[in-house]
């Protein structure tokens, strides 16, 4: 098995390396000293590599500036470019930072949640156009020794995929070998590679079919692990724990990043634990009784406690199949106990005890107080056991991800948003408050 070595900037992606944590800015790029002031905040909470949004060409000279101020301070943690939509933009930004991430599914091709019937011909000539679209992108990346990452979102997944695949894992998984094939046809190798969905089974059945295809092919190239929309709080960081943390736990990740709807800087020290608690994990620690999966620990520190917990769950749910959990740990009450275990058990869509609240962790692209907003909307709709609710930053991948969803809101531009019904906008753009009583009157409606 040849494990492919990637680089960027000064660390090294692979087999024997360490795990590296990286995080997101939510600032808008054009506005470079508050970027650069929050990428400080970042690095001093953490993160090992740090990712800017670029949305546009005009964001790019914005991100040139960003990157010569913070190495004029003698900070050299690697940026990452984060670019949908436009390869011009990647191109260009391929230039200047160490990695640029591109999401295939709307690279070229876009998700109109259309079928479409494709012949063989037509489908051979969609790869080719977007190969013709990413060839100058890999010629950049060779010539600045920029690395890639290939990232997939299940909710931006092209029509093409999801036409011949399903809306399934599988999808997700093949679409990132179909980038594969053309980087490596192009002579292209210095690529990471992503399976980000907003349900953790999802995440991790991609995931694991992506590892299972590279090490038929006799080549494992690094994998960056997420669990996109986590949301925040104790909610999270259980559903990143039990995603990322059980495929740590398999041996399967290079590159993580906790998302969490909060401060960015928020979110590094957390990912730091959940590395930390799978090296502390003990055979002897848990049993499985009756499909109950019963853990016990004196851990006192609470982020390790919840790492563990929930990082176990998953990895156990998924090689034995779990039906309940019983959480022991002298440190914490019972009723703490009892809410993680019921939130690990949601987490992994064992037992659906909560509202589930699905939320972008925001990005320069997001234009409304997204924090704000999902405060509001947790404290309105917390009582509906079941019911799955989005808050979303943008359309880029808001109404995807959140197609799983009962209801939710996806932020616009300048404090408006727009209501969906699962897939379906239902709404005109209209202030936030206008989208929250526009969803209260829905969810109303619904549980009449």
């Amino acid at each position: 098995m040849k494990f492919q070595q990637v680089h960027i900037g000064k660390i090294t992606l692979g087999e024997g390396q360490p795990v590296i944590v990286q995080s997101m800015t939510n600032t808008n790029t054009a506005d470079v000293e508050a970027t650069v002031a929050q990428c400080k905040r970042m690095i001093a909470a953490g993160a090992e590599m740090v990712r800017i949004t670029v949305p546009s060409m005009k964001e790019v000279e914005s991100l040139r500036q960003i990157k010569e101020q913070l190495r004029a301070e003698g900070i050299e943690t690697p940026l990452i470019a984060d670019v949908h939509f436009n390869p011009k933009v990647a191109e260009a930004a391929a230039a200047i930072v160490e990695k640029v991430r591109v999401n295939p599914g709307n690279y070229v091709d876009k998700r109109n949640f259309k079928t479409l019937d494709l012949s063989e011909e037509e489908y051979q000539a969609s790869l080719d156009a977007m190969e013709a679209k990413a060839k100058p992108l890999f010629e950049t990346c060779k010539a600045h020794g920029t690395a890639l990452r290939i990232g997939i979102n299940h909710g931006s997944l092209a029509d093409r995929i999801v036409s011949r695949y399903g809306n399934t894992p599988h999808a997700m998984a093949m679409s990132a070998i179909e980038w594969l094939d053309i980087c490596e046809k192009n002579d292209f190798r210095n690529m990471v590679f992503s399976m980000k969905a907003s349900n953790v089974n999802t995440m991790m059945a991609a995931t694991l079919d992506l590892h299972k295809m590279l090490s038929e092919r006799d080549t494992l190239y690094p994998i960056h692990l997420g669990v996109t929309e986590a949301g925040n709080g104790l909610e999270g960081r259980v559903k990143s724990a039990a995603g990322i943390g059980a495929l740590l736990k398999m041996g399967i990740g290079n590159t993580i990043r906790v998302s969490l709807t909060e401060k960015p800087e928020n979110e590094t020290p957390f990912a730091h634990k959940l590395i930390e608690a799978i090296g502390r994990i003990k055979e002897d620690d848990y049993t499985i009784e009756k499909q109950t999966l019963v853990y016990s620990s004196d851990e006192k520190d609470p982020d390790l406690w919840i790492a563990a917990a929930a990082a176990i769950s998953g990895y156990l749910n998924y090689h034995q199949k779990i039906a309940d959990i019983l959480l022991k740990n002298p440190n914490f009450s019972t009723e703490e106990n009892t809410n993680l275990a019921d939130t690990i058990l949601q987490a992994c869509r064992l037992k659906m005890s909560k509202t589930e609240f699905i939320s972008c962790p925001s990005c320069g692209r997001t234009q409304y107080d997204i924090e704000s907003v999902l405060a509001q909307v947790k404290e309105r709709f917390a009582h509906y056991p079941g019911l799955k609710l989005a808050v979303m930053g943008c359309i880029v991948n808001g109404p995807g991800e959140m197609a799983d969803a009962d209801y939710g809101i996806v932020g616009a531009t300048n404090g408006l948003a727009a209501v969906y019904k699962g897939k379906e906008r239902v709404s005109e753009i209209i202030p936030i408050a206008e989208a929250l009583e526009q969803l209260e009157k829905l969810v109303y409606s619904r549980k009449i």
